[in-house]
C-alpha cells in the first residue's frame, strides 16, 4: 500500500542544565539540543489488514524488536490513535550507539511517527504528533522539529531559537566519541539528586541562553552539562581524556547523560588529531564519528 524510508538523527546537548525534580517525579531541565547528520535509517512498509499489527527487524541483534523498542511502540501508538487497520513492517538500520546520550531510541520513535504521518498524507496535526511523542518519551518531541531547539520541562516543551542563532549552528562540525561502556540514565539522575549543589540554577541557565541567542555570549562559553560533575567523578576515563583534550586546546563535553562525548571542530586536521587522542586513551574499539549539526 505504501512504503517510506526516514532518517533518524542523533542529537547532542550543547547546553544542559538539570534544575531539579518536579512534583510528577520527572526532572526539570533546560537544554539547547541539536540534531546532527549522523544517525539511523528506518524503512516503513504498510498494507491494509483486518486489524493493526507491527513487526520490527533490526540489524543490531542486541536490540529488542517488540513493544519495548520505542520505534515499535511509536508505530503501535500511531495506528491506535488514527484508527488504522494497517500492518506496519519496520526495518531499522542501527548506527547510533545505545546508552550513549545521543537520543537514538527517542529519535527512532519520532522518525516512525513522521514516516507514518507522511504515508497518510499528513492528516495528523503537528500537535497530535507532539502529544504522541511526549507520551513515548521525554526526548522524543525534539526530533519532530529536525533542527536545533531549546527544550524545557522534562523535554516536552520546545522553543525555536532565533534565526540568527540557528544559522550560527547549522553546519558546524562535531566529533562524537564514546568509550566501550555506557552510563545508565536513571543512575545519572539519582547521582545528581544525591549530590548537594549539583543541580543547575534556573535564572543563570536562562540568562546564558538569552545571551547566546542575542550574540552576547559565544557558543564556546555557553557549552555546559550538569551531568559532568557526577559522571566525571565516578568514571575517571572521562576526566583523564578531558585533560588530554585541554592540553591540545579543545574541550570535551558530554551529550545528555553520557557516555558519548563530543568536541567542536574547526578543521579537518582537528578531526584527525582528536581521533588519535581518543584512540590512544580509550582504545581502537572506541566509537568515533565526525558529523555536522543540521
Amino acid at each position: 500500500m505504501g512504503q517510506i524510508e526516514v532518517f533518524s538523527p542523533a542529537k547532542i546537548n550543547l547546553f544542559l542544565s538539570v534544575l531539579g525534580r518536579m512534583e510528577n517525579g520527572f526532572h526539570e531541565l533546560v537544554s539547547l539540543v541539536s540534531p546532527v547528520d549522523f544517525g539511523d535509517r528506518i524503512s516503513i512498509e504498510v498494507e491494509e489488514a483486518l486489524q493493526p499489527s507491527v513487526s520490527l527487524v533490526c540489524d543490531d541483534e542486541g536490540l529488542p524488536t517488540d513493544a519495548s523498542n520505542l520505534a515499535f511502540a511509536a508505530a503501535e501508538l500511531f495506528l491506535t490513535r488514527r484508527g488504522l487497520s494497517w500492518r506496519a513492517q519496520l526495518r531499522l538500520e542501527k548506527r547510533i550507539p545505545c546508552g550513549a546520550g545521543l537520543g537514538g531510541g527517542s529519535s527512532n520513535a519520532a522518525a516512525v511517527l513522521l514516516g507514518l504521518n507522511r504515508l497518510v498524507s499528513g492528516s495528523a496535526e503537528d500537535k497530535d504528533l507532539l502529544e504522541m511523542a511526549a507520551e513515548l518519551g521525554s526526548d522524543c518531541p525534539l526530533f519532530l522539529r529536525g533542527r536545533s531547539v531549546v527544550m524545557r520541562g522534562r523535554g516536552e516543551l520546545l522553543e525555536d531559537i532565533a534565526p540568527s542563532a540557528l544559522q550560527r549552528l547549522s553546519g558546524k562540525c562535531v566529533l562524537l566519541f564514546k568509550p566501550s561502556f555506557s552510563v545508565a540514565t536513571p543512575w545519572a539522575f539519582a547521582a545528581l539528586a544525591a549530590t548537594s549543589g549539583a543541580y543547575g540554577e534556573r535564572t543563570l541557565a536562562e540568562e546564558r541562553l538569552r545571551a547566546w541567542q542575542s550574540g552576547d555570549l559565544s557558543l564556546a562559553d555557553l557549552l555546559d552539562n550538569t551531568f559532568e560533575s557526577v559522571i566525571f567523578a565516578k568514571y575517571p576515563a572521562f576526566s583523564a581524556l578531558s585533560d588530554r583534550f585541554a592540553q591540545a586546546g579543545f574541550r570535551l563535553l558530554l551529550s545528555g547523560s553520557g557516555s558519548c562525548c563530543y568536541s567542536l571542530l574547526d578543521t579537518k586536521e582537528d578531526e584527525g588529531r582528536l581521533t588519535s587522542i581518543v584512540r590512544e586513551a580509550w582504545g581502537k574499539g572506541a566509537f568515533v564519528r565526525a558529523c555536522q549539526i543540521l
